[in-house]
């Protein structure tokens, strides 16, 4: 629809209009005081999270945690970004302009862009949940689409949610290309992000995985990250830049491909994060892009993960706190190999050293487990308990671990079926399988399209009434498959099946939040194949990576992740192998200890233990229990380079800040190396501090300024791994 314009009669009744008005105000105001300008007004605030609005300038800003965000919006400008300041009034937008671009009809455009076609239409701010939010619209596209960007924030945090959203206004569909996250010039600094899982096959010597790495691009130099399938397959959707005396951080809050382009010019960085190549159709409902979460902290990557971590709970998970749980699990103990009555021995045998939550894993249904013990493809979509194994029904381990005090949870992977299955009553239809060039990706399984309605909901049907069955407390999600849906009829076309899969997914995860709210629910896809912070808004754990073994990979992938997502969000599992065995076990703190730093697991069988090894895992997690509440707040920060297995550092240190605790986990890589000075960081200069270990030995009280420049000796006289707890002197 061609742009609608206004006639020249119009135009000028207009400008006769507009001159009168101008007279009869100079006559008016002959002999009054000129007036002043107009300051700018908040227009909402909750805590120190604010919007305010300066009419005259037509500038809008919103501020949060001590960092300000400022745009100029009204109908006789460009959109434009203006400014990005810290307390400090450090200058982060090197050029203004738009945020994002938009690609409507196959022409791309800034938003905002009067040359382009695009009008300015209205802002406003509202409250939302304990924070503030600011919506600016524009038509564009000859007024056949409404585009409107959101800013949200929440006080103590400086950091800001950004999306974009798309709406057909006249009915005619728009087609929607390479939906743009952020699109921002910044001042040069070293780029810093995160490797991604890397497949099931990385190097685990070289620990390829969950790697920190950074680069300093030359001038007219790029990086180009991202992934065309699962959101942390390749490299993890996060990245900093370094700046003095700040830190920017951005973290695309997207499950599926993605993808972040930042080039140099001169002293400039420009970053464009979004969705990867893909394009849809916006019709009568409105489509969101990706949320995107960026911010700037005063100081470095520390304060840029806290700053995250502040807007974790209120901003992403509305005010729901992360309770990790020592959580013991059947996968690499059992396989499928697991019933009732072994169900019920291990479960009492383990709620006897502590366990607080008891998962079985795959396998509980019928037909698993035919073609070997780790076979847990066979019967996956008949949601039928086997009833051979489990003549009670899961139920009936739901009420016993509940007997012993503990809560109980189930594998599911929901979004992936058995073609033997397929057809059979009441189960999965094959037309809504997801292909990508007409094959399902695997030979014997396939995945539903949760693009399409059909399929997605008949997968909620099952799994409501399964979770209504069984009543289960946690849910361990597992994702073990994918492809790009290019099929036709299923609600999106060729380009978009990624974009409509992963939309599906969070409806049914919504769907999940809004039915069993008290329900926790574990983040896995063959390890951590979708890990960002869009997952955080529907689940409490995240499992990181199926090689969880040895110590030091895990702690690699702990201490790597941690600059992103809150330890209380990782888990990982105390496993028995012929390298680290549990039983008479050569250093067991040092195994226990490195899965303490984030969720606790624990996979073996105990019924191969002695009762002096029982006693000595008791003692372990009795131990965790005693750092996990200050935990569950905390933030990570690597006090030295991060754990490898090979050419690593000869202690790694990590850092959990739950100020005013700390919590100090220091690991001996290097045999010869017995003793460790260790600095924490962050602590008041003129307080006083109690360091204890994690035992509860008192090492002495210091001065916060003497440990921080002076620091505190470990050791490896007991284990290989010490704890440390550091607390305000009472």
């Amino acid at each position: 629809m061609p742009r609608r314009s206004r006639q020249p009669r119009t135009l000028l009744l207009e400008v006769l209009l507009l001159l009168g008005v101008f007279f009869l105000t100079c006559a008016a105001n002959v002999d009054a005081a000129p007036a002043a300008p107009a300051t700018p007004v908040t227009v909402v605030k909750i805590g120190d999270a604010s919007v305010t609005h300066d009419a005259d300038a037509a500038v809008w800003t919103i501020a949060a945690g001590g960092t300000t965000l400022s745009m100029r919006l009204g109908p006789l400008f460009d959109f434009q970004t203006l400014g990005l300041v810290t307390a400090n009034q450090h200058q982060w937008v090197a050029t203004a302009g738009a945020d994002t671009r938009v690609i409507l009809n196959g022409v791309s455009a800034p938003l905002g862009s009067t040359a382009d076609g695009t009008e300015y239409e209205s802002a406003q701010a509202v409250r939302q949940g304990s924070g503030v939010r600011l919506d600016a619209s524009f038509l564009a596209a000859g007024y056949t689409v409404r585009v409107t960007r959101h800013y949200l924030a929440m006080s103590g945090s400086p950091s800001f949610e950004v999306w974009t959203t798309f709406q057909s206004v006249s009915g005619v569909p728009v087609t929607v290309s390479n939906i743009g996250a952020l699109h921002l010039s910044v001042p040069n600094g070293t780029v810093r992000w995160l490797t991604g899982l890397q497949g099931d096959n990385a190097d685990i010597e070289h620990d390829s995985a969950f790697t920190a790495t950074t680069r300093a691009l030359a001038s007219g130099g790029s990086l180009a990250l991202g992934s065309t399938r699962r959101c942390s397959e390749t490299t993890v959707p996060w990245f900093m830049i370094d700046g003095s005396p700040d830190e920017f951080y951005a973290a695309l809050l997207w499950s599926g491909a993605w993808s972040l382009n930042v080039t140099r010019q001169d002293t400039t960085l420009t970053i464009d994060v979004g969705l990867a190549p893909m394009q849809t159709s916006v019709g009568a409902p409105s489509v969101d892009g990706p949320h995107l979460l960026f911010g700037v902290a005063r100081g470095g990557v520390a304060q840029a993960t806290a700053a995250v971590r502040a807007y974790v709970t209120p901003g992403l998970r509305n005010g729901r706190p992360l309770s990790p749980l020592v959580t013991y699990n059947t996968w690499f103990a059992y396989g499928t190999q697991v019933d009732q009555a072994s169900m019920f021995s291990e479960m009492d045998r383990v709620a006897a050293l502590g366990t607080e939550l008891f998962v079985v894993d795959a396998g509980w249904y019928t037909g698993a487990g035919a073609s070997g013990p780790f076979d847990f493809d066979a019967g996956l979509g008949s949601w039928q308990v086997d009833a051979t194994r489990f003549p009670d029904g899961l139920q009936a381990l739901t009420a016993h671990a509940h007997q012993l005090g503990m809560k109980f949870g189930v594998w599911v992977e929901p979004e992936r079926v058995n073609l033997s299955t397929v057809g059979a009553p009441g189960l999965a239809d094959e037309s809504w399988l997801a292909t990508t060039g007409g094959t399902y990706g695997d030979a014997q399984t396939a995945l539903i399209c949760l693009g399409g309605s059909h399929g997605r909901q008949w997968l909620q049907q099952q799994l409501f009434a399964l979770i209504d069955q069984v009543q289960p407390d946690y849910l361990k999600w597992d994702n073990n498959l994918w492809v790009n849906c290019d099929r036709a009829g299923h609600d999106h076309g060729a380009g978009d099946g990624n974009f409509a899969q992963i939309n599906g997914l969070y409806q049914v995860l919504a769907a999940v939040r809004a039915r069993y709210p008290q329900l926790l629910v574990e983040n896995v896809a063959s390890g951590g194949n979708r890990l960002d912070l869009g997952m955080l808004r529907y689940t409490d754990a995240a499992w990181m990576d199926d090689r969880t073994a040895p110590s030091v990979h895990v702690r690699h992938n702990t201490e790597g992740l941690s600059q992103l997502f809150p330890p209380a969000y990782l888990l990982s599992f105390l496993t028995d192998n012929s390298a680290e065995p549990l039983h008479s076990a050569p250093d067991l703190p040092l195994y226990a200890r490195s899965r303490m730093a984030g969720v606790f697991g624990l996979c073996f069988r105990s019924d191969v233990l002695t009762s002096e090894d029982s006693a000595a895992l008791a003692r372990e997690v009795t131990l965790y229990k005693t750092v996990r509440a200050a935990q569950t707040t905390a933030t990570g920060i690597l006090l030295t380079g991060q754990a490898k297995s090979t050419a690593g550092p000869v202690w790694d240190v990590l850092q959990e800040t739950s100020a005013p605790s700390f919590m100090v986990f220091a690991f001996q890589e290097d045999v010869g190396t017995k003793k460790l000075t260790v600095k924490p960081s962050g602590l008041t200069a003129t307080a006083n501090y109690d360091v204890r270990t994690i035992e509860g030995t008192l090492l002495g009280t210091f001065r916060g300024s003497v440990l921080s420049s002076t620091g505190v000796d470990v050791s490896s006289v007991t284990s290989a791994a010490q704890v440390l707890v550091i607390a305000l002197k009472q």
